[in-house]
């Protein structure tokens, strides 16, 4: 999706455009005291920055932007891309002998590719996951890459499977449109209402302005402490920036990766119950290991903070990047939030925002910021100082009983 050919094709928009959904940013009433308000505050200006920037599968320019921004505005933020345009923001601290820990997420969300007249007909091509019941009359807000300025909308009218993809006819365009135009639903940059985050995109932007926000604190205290932030592309479409990003080896030797993501809401993991600790998705089981490091982080907010929850499940509505991790020799974990509207499919079949409770967000903000303060410890002391209980109390049990049966089978 290389975006529009013509920069005179990418001007401001007709006025007969019509205006986006309208945006609400008003902070809900918190529900614990896992975030200070400054930093309640701080993670709202970043969800609202963030997902202002439209995005798609191969279109992720706008997003690589704001994070080299935020990078340069922040000194000792280092950022570099990789050959494959995935960003990479390290705040080094002071170093440390512990492996480095870094936070994954992904920049794309599904979208749509302006692939110009057949025919007579418009038509553009998805890219990424959407339910076929939710497309016929699904509305798309055509953008600039150079600016992000919506220069057109349409509407799809039918959707068709062509190969191995999804063909998509268009109607009522408005505005001018060259051929490789990227497109998202036109859905709204964002709104709070109530306790809930209504927005085009949480998926899996919210994974990355929970890196941001991690990565802002440990700056401006200071901190000793060293994160990587990673940030890919084209995840809807195979985890090809992902597999980009470990072909060419951009992670320093030793990187231990929580992989972050919006995932489609569970029995086991609703929305409102606080940040999922993710053992697993629909392909494989994660690493123990950092798995029970960060439940334990979790744990013991919970025991400290009021009001503070965490769910553990395995979230098999999909596959995320920490299957491709694992599987590529990278110790990987992860942690999500449990998602309404997966991929912007609603249960009345209808085309709707992604939804989160804005209170499990702050929850994730704040777990993966403890997590990284933490980190530096070592393995999880609680749960060795508890193994270490269970044998005190049971060793002389067993050396008795194992007398026995050494005595018994000697006679035998």
């Amino acid at each position: 999706m290389p975006g529009t050919r013509s920069r005179s094709r990418s001007a401001a928009p007709p006025a007969a455009l019509a205006p986006p959904p309208r945006e609400r940013w008003v902070l809900p009433p918190r529900a614990h005291d896992a975030l200070p308000d400054l930093e309640r505050a701080r993670l709202l200006d970043l969800t609202r920055d963030v997902l202002r920037r439209p995005t798609a599968p191969y279109a992720e320019d706008l997003q690589v932007r704001g994070l080299l921004e935020f990078a340069a505005e922040r000194p000792g933020i280092e950022a570099r891309l990789d050959r494959h345009g995935n960003a990479l923001l390290e705040w080094r601290g002071r170093g440390t002998r512990a492996p480095l820990l870094a936070y994954s997420a992904h920049l794309d969300h599904p979208g749509v590719e302006y692939l110009g007249r057949r025919g007579g007909v418009l038509l553009g091509r998805l890219h990424g996951g959407v339910r076929p019941d939710v497309l016929p009359g699904a509305p798309l807000r055509f953008f600039a890459l150079e600016d992000g300025t919506a220069i057109a909308t349409a509407r799809v009218r039918a959707a068709r499977r062509v190969g191995g993809g999804t063909e998509l006819e268009l109607v009522e365009l408005s505005g001018k449109l060259a051929r490789g135009t990227p497109g998202m639903w036109d859905l709204g940059a964002g709104a709070l209402r109530g306790t809930r985050l209504h927005a085009r995109v949480c998926d899996d932007l919210l994974g990355a302005v929970s890196i941001l926000h991690v990565l802002d604190r440990l700056w401006r205290a200071r901190s000793p402490v060293r994160l990587l932030g990673v940030f890919t592309r084209a995840e809807e479409t195979g985890f090809i920036g992902c597999l980009g990003l470990l072909e060419a080896r951009s992670l320093p030797a030793d990187t231990h990766v929580i992989g972050l993501e919006c995932s489609p809401l569970r029995a086991t993991a609703r929305p409102g119950r606080g940040p999922v600790v993710r053992v697993g998705d629909a392909a494989s089981v994660f690493d123990p290991e950092l798995s029970q490091r960060l439940h334990a982080q979790a744990a013991r907010l919970r025991a400290e903070v009021r009001g503070f929850g965490f769910q553990r499940a395995l979230m098999d509505g999909g596959r995320c990047e920490s299957t491709a991790f694992n599987a590529r020799g990278v110790r990987a974990g992860a942690a999500c939030l449990a998602l309404g509207n997966y991929h912007n499919g609603s249960p009345r079949g209808r085309l709707a925002p992604e939804w989160v409770e804005w209170a499990d967000h702050e929850g994730l903000a704040a777990l993966l910021y403890e997590f990284a303060l933490s980190w530096n410890a070592g393995a999880d002391s609680a749960q060795s100082a508890a193994l270490t209980a269970l044998w005190r109390g049971g060793r002389a049990q067993l050396a008795q009983s194992a007398r026995r049966i050494r005595a018994a089978t000697a006679r035998a």
